[in-house]
């Protein structure tokens, strides 16, 4: 058994020769390439050797940290690998459901169990009473402190319908509960949306929290529900990213058509421009005043969204400067089950700027600490705010509401 998985790391280490060969260091020469390689194959050779805890050795955990280091050898903080746990863990957040419990979880290193963060609304967490604060140390008769993290989260997942039983500890009792848990199909809501009665003006709130395939749609149903508004939020504080093509449909509901929403152009120079197909929704929204709202977590796609409402004067962005990441990631998969996202291009805002490790800077700055993310939503789209309590959303009322006045 472990004599395949010494075969199959070379393997894999030769497909990744070749990949560079042809690759990112195109310029060596495939000898070059082999002897530059040559001492990672010679390290697995004298494992298999002379390694006195051979049998212990860990033939898998080798593989995934010799691609990781291959990854960060590049020296570039956007160029990721992905185990094959981490690469599944990635398809549910771009598909934004799953079979499961619905309680967001951490793991707690001080007693080696999972920790529950918020069991999310409505969720068969909540129903079954789970508490934010407890201590999950069993699931299933696994342990957590030997299972680990993400196989015990795999562990609360399943098919809905199924059943999962998993004791805590609890802050006040002294004794473990135990808790059985019906699972269900949890499906996260990126789009999150409200109103607001602002000085006799109707204000309609949109929070996008990651653009991932469900979110477009949800973005519609947010505005369908908002029609007849006078003016319009988009709150796109801690958004990350996500997909491309999520976030260039959602532009296009936005921008007229014909508008350029973003450049991507690649390292050869070679550049492919898309833009706005428009339709109903930029119609109707063409004479309303639109706030975007951004932080530093707000980065990739969201800074795509930012830069186009912003560089055609769409929408007044208000908060503090963006993250910047205008690199654009290409997902390769390996033979191992994982996956590499590699930045293969930058794109452009719509006036040509590269706004990479720059950011965007808002028209109007306002510093803020509030965290506009809360886990116990995760799974509902309507949202209460709180305008007192937010500077920044306040201050996304007032540039409102001034022009508003102006109409």
């Amino acid at each position: 058994m472990k004599n395949r998985k010494v075969i199959k790391i070379l393997a894999i280490m030769a497909i990744i020769v070749s990949v560079f060969v042809f690759g990112a260091f195109k310029s060596l020469k495939y000898d070059e390439m082999l002897s530059k390689f040559q001492p990672v194959f010679e390290i697995l050779n004298y494992v298999q050797k002379a390694y006195y805890d051979v049998e212990k050795v860990d033939y898998d955990k080798i593989l995934n940290e010799t691609l990781k280091g291959v990854m960060k050898g590049l020296d570039d903080p956007f160029a990721w690998y992905f185990t094959p746990v981490q690469t599944t863990e990635n398809e549910i957040e771009t598909k934004s459901e799953y079979g499961g419990i619905g309680a967001v979880v951490q793991y707690n290193t001080e007693y080696d169990c999972l920790e529950v963060v918020a069991p999310m609304v409505d969720s068969p967490a909540e129903e079954a009473g789970l508490l934010t604060g407890d201590l999950i140390f069993e699931i299933d008769g696994h342990l957590v402190s030997e299972t680990g993290y993400y196989e015990s989260v795999n562990l609360l997942r399943g098919t809905p319908g199924t059943e999962v039983t998993v004791k805590v500890m609890r802050k006040g009792f002294e004794e473990p509960l135990t808790i059985t848990i019906t699972r269900a199909k949890i499906k996260i809501k990126t789009v999150k949306y409200s109103s607001i009665d602002y000085n006799g003006w109707d204000i309609g709130y949109v929070r996008i929290t990651q653009f991932s395939n469900p979110t477009y749609e949800e973005f519609q149903k947010a505005l369908y529900s908002l029609i007849g508004f006078d003016a319009f939020i988009i709150d796109l504080r801690n958004n990350p990213g996500g997909l491309l093509s999520s976030v260039l449909r959602i532009a296009s509901l936005i921008l007229p058509e014909g508008k350029t929403v973003i450049t991507i152009r690649d390292r050869n120079g070679s550049e492919e421009v898309y833009r706005s197909w428009g339709g109903y929704f930029s119609d109707l929204l063409k004479d309303k005043p639109i706030v975007v709202l951004v932080n530093g977590g707000s980065a990739s796609a969201s800074e795509i969204l930012t830069g186009a409402l912003k560089d055609h004067g769409v929408a007044t962005v208000v908060g503090t400067k963006t993250f910047g990441k205008a690199a654009v990631q290409t997902v390769y998969n390996l033979s191992n089950g994982g996956e590499i996202w590699l930045p293969t291009a930058h794109y452009l805002t719509p006036n040509g700027s590269d706004i990479h490790l720059k950011g965007i800077e808002p028209d109007i700055t306002v510093e803020a600490t509030i965290s506009t993310n809360s886990s116990s939503e995760l799974t509902v789209s309507k949202v209460e705010l709180d305008p007192e309590s937010d500077v920044q959303l306040k201050k996304a009322l007032e540039v409102i509401e001034e022009k508003l006045k102006l109409k």
